[in-house]
């Protein structure tokens, strides 16, 4: 099962710029979007998604053209989704349509997929609600843990883990996304169970990023952020084979983040 995830900074705007053509040269199986931007009603438009695909959705009810995540299943895959959800349960999250969660399941392979846009911390001084939709996130999490579910967490968590996972780490100690509580709330993931699973594979790798600010035309010069990620229940660790950042892929101020795996444990 090959999953990407991306921030793709507008649902519409990104299928202007090729979206499907882009996804059908990555070879997805599921692909999680965050940022789409776009309400229940144009979600839900025919012809917004592509044939090939199943859509689910969760989308902010408060404001247009903010926040938003989809998670998409491609038909052929032969990828069954006995359910899904949206949302965590919390009124202050949901109605910025934030999370959804689908439970998954490719020949033996079970797995519980939540695809989340984690808050920015420096707009409005929401760096509390930041850390408490992380808390709110590893409850979700730990509880399907608990109940025996193997659980894949993808998004834009707009944190980084440490100071190897963005480029100018000195000039951006006090900012958004470096803060130590910031990265504390994050490491609860990391401590308990949960596996990065790009730094699994390449733990010393450096000038690997997810995003670049578009203003400063950053992508040119490489001075970017991995503030998107893949964390997945360590008990499925002997099924990962492969774990990357596609930072050749255009189209957004973020680029797609992917993970494979198998339905046999490889070791």
């Amino acid at each position: 099962m090959r999953l990407i995830s991306w921030n793709i900074n507008g649902i519409r705007a990104a299928i202007k710029k090729g979206l499907w053509d882009k996804l059908s040269q990555i070879n997805a199986d599921v692909v999680c979007f965050q940022e789409t931007k776009a309400d229940a009603d144009i979600m839900n438009q025919a012809g917004l998604i592509h044939p090939d695909w199943e859509l689910y959705f969760h989308s902010c009810s408060m404001k247009k053209g903010y926040s938003g995540v989809a998670t998409l299943v491609k038909k052929s895959a032969n990828i069954h989704l006995e359910s899904f959800s949206q949302g965590v349960g919390i009124e202050k999250f949901d109605v910025e349509g934030r999370v959804i969660v689908a439970h998954l399941t490719q020949g033996d392979l079970k797995i519980s997929l939540i695809n989340a846009y984690y808050p920015q911390g420096g707009r409005d001084g929401r760096i509390p609600f930041k850390i408490d939709f992380y808390e709110a996130m590893y409850d979700l999490a730990n509880d399907m843990r608990q109940l025996g579910q193997m659980v894949v967490l993808c998004g834009d968590f707009n944190t980084t883990i440490g100071d190897i996972d963005l480029a100018r780490p000195k000039e951006n100690r006090n900012t958004t996304g470096c803060l130590p509580v910031e990265r504390t709330a994050f490491d609860l993931f990391l401590q308990h169970g949960f596996i990065d699973t790009f730094r699994h594979f390449y733990p010393d790798t450096s000038d690997k990023y997810t995003y670049w600010d578009q203003i400063t035309r950053a992508r040119d010069r490489n001075v970017g952020w991995r503030i998107d990620y893949f964390l997945i229940d360590d008990k499925l660790l002997s099924r990962l084979t492969q774990a990357d950042i596609l930072d050749q892929i255009m189209g957004s101020d973020h680029c797609p983040v992917c993970i494979e795996l198998t339905h046999s444990p490889t070791h």
